[in-house]
């Protein structure tokens, strides 16, 4: 979750307000503060190519731009998003809810309204294609080769490194053809060392670990529950078999680096665990292949990693909650049913930002529901 003051999560169980601001840039300068709208969302979505997306409503149809330059045109044009809480006092706090390019611009231009709808700037990354062949050869670890190209695909971009092997782990090489997208690139070096690549909510690209939903060690960011003070409207759960592996394989060769194939493997062995393998679920595997991993320890972590998000799946849960702008996807919430059930640790998926008190209800995707020990 994003830093916030501690009147922040107290607030989202009283009364309170909602406090937006969305500012408009253009080649590195803001052209508009704080501009006029009457509806909009930002989506935050761990399984999307690009992690936040924004849509947003515009009342007034002369808006609609005219010349390459104008403020919602959609020739490099941003929108930077902030959202949060007004308090009773009058005061309000706000954190970051995405900077987005914007994509599209449609509605009447006689009565409006205007609906823009915009992407993060991972998708300047994805439209990016190496204009000659791009090659690993000369660049340390993940974090140096994404260090290094990430500014120079989207000039001024920011990156910073989180990850616990990201920065000491060797990288193979490994060469792409011209023409492919960077971010294809930029994601497969990633998920050698079981990482995550994506843009977060104030513009920056972060590399960070595959969460794990089993690791105890990590506090919850929120606690989500029903009754008097609780945050929680209502909640639903769904159980699947459907993508959901209890092994993974992960095998690299590198004939680049002359490299002799490597095998590492991760399973659900704890056999109080109903998806375990070779338990009643079965003996369901993930067979993963990278050029990237070179050695047996690599292979064993990246299937480690892989497994945390391919077990994830089994267990989901869709909770709709009084609307909290600085969640983020990746965090840990503990979920409290009441007498409905045992109270469980989540790992949050996905949720809509409210960007207007119109726009319906805040909810919540999860996956990975374990029993909270230390609540029950």
């Amino acid at each position: 979750m994003q830093p916030v003051s501690s009147k922040w999560l107290p607030a989202l169980t009283t009364d309170h307000g909602l406090s937006v601001k969305v500012n408009v840039l253009y080649n590195g300068v803001t052209t508009a503060e704080d501009i006029a709208f009457t509806d909009g969302s930002v989506t935050v979505d761990r399984g999307s190519d690009v992690r936040r997306s924004l849509s947003l409503t515009i009342p007034d149809p002369s808006e609609f731009p005219v010349n390459a330059t104008d403020r919602f045109a959609v020739y490099g044009q941003r929108l930077y998003v902030e959202a949060g809480i007004q308090y009773l006092d009058g005061t309000f706090e706000r954190v970051p809810a995405g900077m987005f390019v914007i994509t599209s611009v449609s509605g009447n231009i006689h009565t409006g309204p205007l609906t823009i709808n915009a992407s993060g700037l991972e998708i300047l990354v994805k439209r990016s294609l190496w204009d000659s062949a791009r090659s690993t050869k000369g660049y340390a670890t993940a974090a140096a080769f994404i260090s290094h190209w990430l500014p120079i695909v989207v000039p001024g971009a920011s990156f910073v490194d989180v990850s616990t092997l990201a920065s000491t782990t060797p990288l193979a090489t490994k060469t792409w053809d011209a023409q492919t997208d960077a971010w294809t690139s930029f994601r497969e070096v990633a998920d050698s060392v079981g990482c995550e690549l994506f843009c977060d909510a104030a513009g920056t690209f972060r590399l960070v670990d595959i969460p794990d939903p089993t690791n105890t060690a990590v506090t919850p960011v929120w606690d989500v529950s029903t009754g008097d003070y609780g945050v929680m409207v209502s909640a639903s759960m769904e159980l699947t078999a459907e993508g959901v592996y209890n092994r993974v394989v992960v095998t690299g060769e590198n004939t680049s680096d002359n490299k002799p194939a490597v095998r590492g493997t991760a399973s659900i062995t704890n056999t109080s665990d109903p998806l375990y393998y070779g338990g009643p679920f079965g003996k369901v595997t993930k067979a993963v292949s990278s050029s990237l991993v070179t050695t047996t320890t690599q292979a064993v972590s990246m299937a480690k990693a892989l497994l945390a998000k391919y077990r994830a799946p089994n267990r989901t849960v869709s909770l709709e909650t009084v609307p909290n702008a600085a969640l983020d996807a990746g965090d840990r919430i503990r979920v409290n049913y009441g007498s409905a059930a045992l109270p469980e640790i989540h790992v949050v998926q996905s949720f809509a930002i409210p960007l207007s008190v119109t726009n319906g209800a805040f909810t919540i995707s999860t996956v990975a529901g374990k029993d909270d020990d230390a609540g029950s």
